[in-house]
């Protein structure tokens, strides 16, 4: 048995089929499709049936995948303990996040990390959904506002994300805020749906401003902001991207003001690997040094 057939058996796992497992291991899809047919010959089992919609593991392929990936991990581990000992950091490094903490905070940090790392490869996937839910070898960490509840994961929480009531000036102008304390009644708002439904946001809108008319509903953080601009009513933000719109307006600041954990999670198997400690530093300095905006203070 070959160990590169492994790879590419565990690439087709993770995508359900060839065209994405072709991705990964930089390879032609019937490559993949070959290497897998010699893989099960070297077996003698069939790992995969055969479907129109892609390949769908067999009872035998799914016995086999917790120990392709224990393989997989002790090579990657053996690649990263014996590799750059010149003293580069190099290798790719997988983050998944969601999209405030992505555009807001990752990404115009990340030059500085590319400079001192050179060598060091990034790939960042902006998503909603759980970390849990993406396997190992797509995702090595994930920086998240919700905590995982299952896994083989090692979760620090390293700051948090603070988010309020707002509305766009044009709204406010038409439909000011007149009351001192809450719910605030009477006004339309914006409201998330999934997958953006997992944090506790909605329901903190609704203790916010309780007029029971939730006149618009969006899945997507950017339709949200769009969305309250053009005057869509009240609705919940990230303070960091919200503070930055010129036109939109926080509103009763003092008591509509709530906090989010942001986890740094990392996969067990990954963790001493020492491109993923490096960015796991990264990431925990960049989001201490954005402390200030992350929490809605910042001057």
């Amino acid at each position: 048995m070959n160990w590169n057939d492994v790879r590419y058996f565990l690439a087709v796992t993770r995508h359900g089929g060839l065209t994405g497992a072709a991705r990964e291991v930089k390879a032609s899809p019937s490559t993949v499709a070959r290497r897998v047919e010699t893989l099960e010959a070297a077996l003698r089992t069939r790992l995969f049936e055969r479907k129109p919609d892609g390949y769908e593991v067999t009872e035998a392929g799914r016995a086999m995948v917790e120990k392709a990936m224990a393989i997989e991990a002790a090579m990657r581990e053996l690649e990263d303990g014996f590799c750059g000992q010149d003293g580069r950091v190099s290798g790719t490094v997988r983050i998944v996040t969601v999209d405030t903490l992505a555009h807001h905070l990752l990404i115009p940090n990340l030059p500085a990390l590319q400079e001192t790392y050179p060598d060091l490869s990034l790939g960042v996937a902006v998503n909603a959904t759980s970390f849990a839910q993406h396997p190992q070898r797509e995702t090595d960490i994930g920086l998240r506002l919700c905590r995982p509840e299952q896994g083989n994961f090692v979760v620090r929480r390293i700051g948090t994300i603070a988010f309020g009531l707002y509305g766009s000036k044009d709204y406010l102008a038409r439909h000011p805020v007149r009351e001192d304390q809450l719910p605030i009644a009477g006004h339309r708002l914006t409201t998330w749906g999934d997958p953006l439904s997992f944090l506790a946001l909605p329901k903190t809108l609704r203790s916010w401003a309780d007029s029971g008319i939730a006149n618009l509903t969006v899945d997507t953080m950017q339709a949200q902001v769009l969305a309250m601009k053009a005057g869509n009513g009240l609705g919940v933000l990230p303070c960091i991207l919200a503070d930055s719109e010129e036109q939109l307006v926080r509103v009763m600041p003092a008591l509509c003001r709530q906090e989010e954990a942001i986890w740094l999670v990392v996969h067990e198997a990954v963790r001493d690997m020492r491109r993923v400690r490096v960015v796991c530093d990264f990431l925990e300095t960049i989001v201490k040094q954005g402390q200030s905006a992350l929490s809605g203070r910042a001057a």
